[in-house]
This record gives C-alpha cells, structure tokens and sequence, in this order.
C-alpha cells in the first residue's frame, strides 16, 4: 500500500511540475522593475523573437494590433540588417520616472544608434511596456 501512494505522490509532483512549467514561457521572466521589462522587450525585439516581446507589451487591443503590424514590417527586414540587429548592443540615454508606476526610458542600439522612446508602466502589478506610446508620444498616465 505504501509503494502505490509513493507513486501516486510523484506522479502529482510530476504533474504540478509540469504545470508551472507550462505557465511561463521559455525564457519569460516577470519585470521586477520598469528597467526589466524595458530591456527584456527590447532585447527580444532586437532578437527577432516577437513571441517573446509580446509577453511585456501591456495587454490592449491598439499595442497588440501595432506590434503585430510593427513585427511584420521588421520581418520583411533584409537579413543582414536583422543579423545586426540581433548582435546589437543596448544603450540607455536616459531613464524618466514620472511616477511609482511609469517611466520612460529613452534608448537606442549599437546598430541603428536612433533614439527611441518606451514608456513601461505597472498594470495590475506587472510591468508592462505601453508599445502606442512610442508612436504616439502620449503621456496620459493611467
């Protein structure tokens, strides 16, 4: 009798493993801060792993149709240019905190070297990168 809960144990520990496991995305790590979640978005962008880049855009129907439109666009990109990208460095200009829950961060890469604008804000306590700002330059603060 003790050998068959044993095995029913580890096999629930299995299974509870499997789940966590699931839940998050290879790769995805949760923003502890507005740095984070800027970087990791960014770096995944740069990447090419628009997949991952999603997980930090902040979950609204208009950043999630203009990052599809914007991951299209970057896809037609020829090769060698996306290949430099990939290698790329990231340099922070210039961090705002505007608030204890927005800031932006203005960056660029070692590649393109053009300076651009992200603002990360903390939605439902995880950080996520308002994508529309960077278009709009829109600094309504939730």
């Amino acid at each position: 009798m003790l050998h068959s809960k044993t095995i029913v144990y580890r096999l629930l520990f299995i299974c509870g493993l499997f789940l966590v496991s699931c839940s998050t995305p290879e790769g995805f790590k949760e923003p502890e801060d507005p740095m984070d979640a800027g970087r990791e978005f960014v770096r995944a962008v740069l990447d090419g792993d628009y997949e991952k880049a999603t997980l930090y855009l902040k979950k609204d129907a208009e950043d999630m149709e203009l990052f599809k439109r914007y991951s299209q666009h970057m896809k037609k990109r020829p090769q060698g240019e996306l290949l430099s990208l990939r290698s790329s460095s990231i340099i922070v200009n210039k961090v705002e905190t505007l608030n204890d829950s927005t800031s932006i961060i203005n960056y660029s890469n070692s590649f393109t070297k053009k300076p651009t604008e992200i603002k990360v804000m903390q939605s439902e306590g995880k950080w996520r990168v308002d994508f529309s700002y960077t278009f709009s330059g829109n600094l309504t603060i939730e």
